[in-house]
């Protein structure tokens, strides 16, 4: 049964995005759309059965060069019809900080 998530403020805004990405969780694994996307969380789009509660590993493939952003314990949190709520619990090496750049980009060039 779908569950409405009890809406909270975020301390973060959402970035809109479209990137694919792959998860696992226990015996299942998938793939989907990611559709906003936090430093706390994501949103995915996916045909994968997964229970409120579930634990997953996912990656996210964002569009450039860079390898895949890869978040080792992500929680569903909500979900509703085809998409899900994720909380990052746990990122891999320099993902996070990856992440991070990705959402919160600067200017690294530095004045003459």
């Amino acid at each position: 049964m779908d569950e409405k998530p009890r809406m909270q403020p975020r301390a973060r805004p959402r970035v809109e995005v479209d990137y694919p990405a792959t998860f696992t969780a226990d015996q299942l694994s998938g793939s989907g759309t990611l559709k906003n996307l936090t430093i706390a969380g994501a949103e995915i789009q996916s045909q994968a059965d997964l229970a409120i509660g579930s634990r997953l590993s996912l990656s996210i493939h964002a569009t450039g060069a860079r390898p895949p952003i890869v978040i080792t314990v992500a929680v569903v949190r909500w979900r509703r019809s085809d998409r899900f709520g994720l909380e990052f619990v746990g990122f891999d090496g320099r993902s996070k900080q990856q992440l991070e750049d990705m959402l919160n980009p600067h200017d690294s060039s530095s004045p003459l």
